[in-house]
């Protein structure tokens, strides 16, 4: 396992971890180093401040067990272990350590979130789990648009449901190209289409009134996107720091299904989310592959998982 190297304006080969520019700390006694940009814009600040006092259980919530999100995540995982093993992967915004747990054990992580309470949730859940690490990975509560690592530390660099809380996409995506090394491997998974998403923006008030959402409870990144087409990213990756882009659409019928069940049980206050019969979930999930294969049909799908490699 190599030593990574942070940010110094003297020093373009990178210093440890407690030279960085960015005046690391560590984060009460917990474990985790919390190195924040003084650029940060206002909603990674917010979203900081949400995320550390959300503690609500992630498989519940995002229904991470259900098949329509295992297949899902699992192309997401297999993408990633097409990388040696052994090799250095950083994940930004880890949230619940659920895709992170299938990576500990092949390989040397750093797992990043720009909320340390949610590191410290996730340091805990992964220890009482007994997660299996190749070794014990670095805890990190950052900015993704500022990151504190030095050039070209990562051979993989992949983000779940997390590229939509940016305020500068631009700035993001410059940003892994710098810590990526050259043939490294860029994974955003389950971002949103802004074919429904933008439209949902003008239904907003109308739905939190209707299933009795506190808008104070919601994610300020979550309640303002409006999602992404393919052609912005296209045009995100069409630069020469980029190749082989792959963009693949996630759920059609089982996100009409997904997105009308938890309307359901927000609306009539379920003390249970609706669980669909692992038949029927496996069936919706073929099918809407079967409709990607039609021309056309993949711009209708609710979310992207997208896959590009650093020149």
């Amino acid at each position: 396992m190599r030593e990574i190297k942070f940010l110094s304006k003297h020093n373009p080969e990178g210093v440890s971890i407690e030279s960085c520019d960015m005046k690391p700390v560590r984060y009460k006694d917990t474990g985790i180093w919390v190195c924040s940009s003084e650029h940060m814009s206002e909603l990674a600040r917010e979203e900081a401040h949400h995320h550390d006092h959300d503690d609500q259980d992630p498989l519940d919530v995002h229904q991470l067990e259900s098949w329509r999100n295992i297949y899902y995540h699992s192309l997401i995982w297999n993408n990633i272990k097409t990388l040696p093993k052994g090799q250095h992967l950083l994940e930004i915004g880890a949230g619940s350590g659920y895709d992170a747990a299938q990576f500990l054990p092949d390989y040397h992580m750093v797992l990043t979130d720009v909320s340390p309470e949610t590191l410290v949730r996730l340091k805990d859940r992964l220890h009482d789990n007994d997660t299996a690490m190749l070794s014990e990975p670095m805890y990190m509560a950052c900015d993704g648009e500022h990151l504190p690592f030095a050039n070209q530390q990562f051979d993989g660099v992949y983000m779940v449901a997390t590229f939509h809380h940016f305020s500068n996409y631009v700035q993001a995506v410059d940003e892994v190209a710098r810590v990526l090394r050259p043939g490294g491997l860029l994974v955003l998974g389950i971002e949103p289409n802004k074919t429904y998403f933008k439209p949902l923006q003008w239904f907003q008030r109308f739905l939190y009134r209707i299933t009795g959402t506190d808008p104070h409870h919601i994610s300020k990144a979550d309640a303002q996107m409006q999602g992404f087409t393919k052609g912005e990213f296209e045009l995100l990756f069409g630069g020469d720091k980029w190749c082989e882009l792959d963009v693949r659409p996630m759920w059609f019928l089982a996100g009409w299904v997904h997105y009308i069940l938890e309307f359901v049980y927000r609306t009539f206050k379920l003390k249970k989310r609706i669980k669909l019969p692992l038949s029927l979930e496996k069936g919706l999930v073929s099918f809407d592959e079967f409709l990607f294969s039609i021309p056309g049909l993949k711009f209708f799908c609710w979310h992207w998982i997208v896959n590009v490699k650093k020149k």
